[in-house]
């Protein structure tokens, strides 16, 4: 058997696994299910329907990709396109949370594609233009997570917290039926990301770069968001941690201990999140990942050595450095 196809039959096999993986998200986080949707909807193939074909048109005829002899950027442009329109009717902070799904959907979307920082700017501009002039409609402002920030798995991670902390919230107090240590065992993993990243990139002793002031936005709306929401509120009985403390936080009280089978590769890392299935499934097997060494959360019969393909090891020295991509979500609503 060829090399290539014995990769293509682990990659499908690996992929199947995923897919249970999501399955038991979506069954654990009915909130992080109505995004992995959302997603999946962002992530259909264009139908050339009639109600595009101005916008469309602009991808077809667009200068800038008169060197694309695969078509890809084109795909891509209408995709986007696509996407922009889905969220014309949205308006305040609907929007706002629309157009930041919209950017993690984009940060897999280019990822996969390999599409260049300059395409993707000049998409939204182009785009951008169109849907001012032609629909009357302000689009989402141009992101790109290629660009600028530390981390950005992580700070996809805490940027899910920040979109969905009134979710969390009512999860703690019993309003809403939830996994309620799978739940906890995510605000704690955010925590773990905070600490480390609100040391590493948003100290006075760091030099102050336009990715380490990107990356501290988030960073410092989840402080504020947890404070107000989640740390000792009122209603919620667990006793979550200050952020600013050493508490450890491999024990969660009242929650089992998470056991993980040992990795045969320790040292062995690679630098992609898996994307060629979709966008949804990326990102649960970005979120199925979220705790440390002695928590992970994979199932006992998962292959260690096809996980190695895909996915960063989690180092024996480390809490949150699991995964660590080029890309990041940037749009922050205010």
């Amino acid at each position: 058997m060829e090399f290539s196809q014995l990769k293509q039959e682990v990659y499908l096999q690996f992929i199947f696994k995923i897919i249970i993986y999501k399955k038991l998200l979506e069954k654990s986080y009915k909130f992080l299910g109505e995004i992995l949707k959302w997603y999946d909807t962002l992530d259909q193939p264009v139908v050339e329907d009639e109600q595009y074909q101005g916008i469309f048109k602009l991808c077809d005829y667009a200068s800038m990709f008169r060197t694309d002899t695969t078509g890809k950027y084109i795909i891509f442009c209408k995709k986007l396109s696509r996407n922009l329109l889905l969220l014309k009717d949205y308006y305040n902070d609907d929007f706002l949370k629309g157009c930041s799904n919209l950017y993690v959907w984009l940060y897999f979307e280019i990822k996969k594609n390999s599409i260049p920082n300059n395409i993707t700017e000049n998409i939204f501009k182009e785009l951008t233009k169109f849907l001012e002039s032609k629909r009357s409609k302000l689009p989402c402002p141009y992101f790109n997570f290629n660009e600028k920030h530390h981390e950005p798995i992580n700070l996809i991670k805490l940027r899910i917290f920040n979109d969905n902390v009134d979710t969390f919230q009512n999860m703690f107090k019993g309003i809403v039926k939830s996994d309620d240590c799978s739940v906890k065992r995510y605000v704690y993993k955010c925590i773990e990301i905070y600490r480390a990243m609100n040391s590493n990139y948003c100290s006075s002793s760091v030099e102050k770069t336009q990715e380490t002031q990107n990356s501290c936005d988030i960073i410092s709306r989840f402080n504020n968001l947890y404070k107000f929401y989640i740390f000792n509120k009122q209603g919620i009985t667990h006793n979550f941690p200050e952020l600013s403390s050493d508490i450890s936080l491999n024990d969660i009280d009242g929650c089992p201990v998470e056991e993980t089978e040992p990795n045969p590769n320790p040292d062995k890392s690679q630098h992609d999140t898996p994307t060629r299935g979709g966008v949804s499934t990326a990102l649960s097997a970005m979120l199925f990942r979220f705790g440390n060494k002695k928590h992970t959360i994979i199932t006992s019969n998962f292959d260690k050595n096809m996980e190695n393909e895909i996915f960063h090891d989690i180092k024996e020295d480390s809490n949150i450095k699991d995964i660590q991509p080029k890309y990041n979500i940037g749009y922050e609503p205010k």
